[in-house]
């Protein structure tokens, strides 16, 4: 596997570089071996250095952050803190208890900057590919999830998201689209086709691919009810709680589109700690020989996107409190537990603020050079630049507050930036998670880590 055709690849990689990558990044085997390469190497080292455990992994945990860049951990923690009655930088977020930490890049095999579809097919699927595919290589190949090869190994599965189901991040747990908008085939094959139609327990939004949406006439929920005659369907957060009552598959669906804003969430939508907790509990029901979950926080992504800080923010904790209930319902002896995002956005939090300033208010203690004061936290682009009539800033303290637009630099919508992203992880295996690192490493540290897969694995590991 690290031999004469790693080595052509590699070679193939750097004689063909230039704009769009190589040819030899066309090709899944390239990335997947590239892959394998990276994770001898890491267990070299380690070895070397005189780390590591020989637990395995019996249960995978892995929540994606989409869109959490490391300003958005940054101001999270504060806004944290400052709920609670404190100044804010010395609070905590749950990550932070953890004991390895590291970086991935997040490139693209076409794209510097990546979407949610190639960055999640590398998190999920070992593999970099093009901008907006999702579960195949550039020239197309179809590669399996991580969650395929835990089925394959008799764990339990599930996804989580508050996206759309259909959306790229999820999507990339089991389907294999050119273009993430082909939504409605995403749709289908969560039903029809392996991994999909094997999870054990999906939960999140956009019912409307699943049927009012669709022009082939087809209901996939029913169609699914009908394939797992013991399965319960849920939609609301009364719902979800009465199918614990129920043994079987798990599919809830709390909206039409993507699930709403924590902020702006009816009472009857589940929160993502509660999707979390459900998703854990039934999981570690329906196999002896564990499971594996992705579990996303999605609207992280959206509240950039519309620059508004305290949307992503707030969606961030939702994101916190979810990984706090993973940490309270496992056991860090049989669990590894991976949070990482998928790519950065372009907030920014800057200036020379006093201690305790609020992070989604006015830092009063400077002006610029027309003597007005500015936020905290910006955006390099997004809806909202703060300029009046003659194109002067005019002072932001009116528009600023949890719901608003936060100030950017360029006029155009909120976009995503290319910085390298965290990884944050604890449990077997977790030492593997530090250090820089591909994005499409980590399902193969994943799957070391449990026994998964057709690459090297603790189980299989001649060391």
């Amino acid at each position: 596997m690290y031999g004469v055709e790693l080595m052509l690849l590699l070679s193939m990689a750097t004689v063909c570089a230039g704009r769009g990558g190589s040819v030899a990044e066309r090709n899944a085997s390239y990335w997947l071996q590239q892959a394998q390469h990276q994770l001898a190497t890491r267990l070299e080292r380690m070895r070397d250095a005189g780390v590591g455990d020989m637990h395995m992994a019996k249960n995978v945990i892995m929540l994606l952050g989409d869109g959490l860049s490391i300003t958005t951990h940054t101001a999270a923690r504060i806004l944290k803190g400052q709920y609670g009655g404190a100044s804010g930088e010395e609070s905590q977020l749950a990550v932070e208890s953890f004991p390895y930490s590291g970086f991935s890049k997040t490139y693209c095999t076409d794209s510097q900057t990546a979407d949610s579809a190639c960055a999640a097919t590398a998190c999920l699927a070992g593999i970099k590919t093009n901008y907006g595919s999702i579960g195949q290589s550039e020239q197309g190949t179809h590669v399996n999830s991580i969650l395929q090869w835990a089925q394959m190994a008799g764990k339990a599965t599930g996804v989580v998201t508050t996206t759309r189901l259909t959306d790229a991040s999820p999507a990339a747990a089991y389907a294999h689209v050119k273009q993430r908008s082909q939504e409605l085939d995403i749709a289908r094959q969560l039903i029809e086709e392996l991994p999909g139609r094997q999870l054990d327990v999906i939960l999140g939004g956009g019912l409307g691919k699943f049927a009012s949406e669709r022009k082939d006439g087809r209901d996939l929920v029913q169609e699914w009810l009908q394939a797992n005659p013991d399965g319960c369907f849920a939609r609301s957060l009364d719902s979800l709680h009465a199918c614990s009552e129920r043994n079987g598959s798990l599919l809830g669906v709390f909206s039409d589109n993507h699930m709403a804003y924590h902020l702006a969430a009816p009472v009857d939508q589940p929160r993502l700690k509660d999707l979390t907790a459900m998703a854990i509990e039934r999981l570690a029901e329906q196999s002896n020989y564990g499971y594996f979950v992705f579990i996303e926080g999605g609207r992280i992504d959206h509240g950039h996107h519309e620059t508004r800080a305290g949307y992503a923010l707030d969606e961030m904790l939702e994101f916190d409190a979810a990984i706090e209930t993973a940490m309270q319902l496992t056991d860090s002896r049989e669990t590894l537990i991976v949070v990482t995002a998928d790519h950065s956005h372009t907030l920014s939090m800057s200036g020379d603020a006093m201690r305790g300033t609020p992070i989604l208010g006015l830092d009063e203690s400077q002006r610029d050079l027309d003597g007005v004061p500015y936020s905290t936290l910006n955006y390099a682009l997004g809806k909202w630049q703060s300029l009046n009539k003659d194109g002067k800033r005019e002072n932001p303290a009116p528009f600023l507050s949890k719901t608003s637009y936060t100030p950017s630099y360029i006029r155009a919508k909120g976009a995503h930036s290319g910085e390298d992203v965290a990884i944050f992880a604890q449990g077997p295996q977790s030492h593997l998670f530090s250090g820089v690192m591909e994005q499409n490493l980590l399902p193969h540290l994943m799957a070391y880590a449990a026994c998964l897969g057709q690459g090297v694995t603790l189980c299989n590991d001649p060391h």
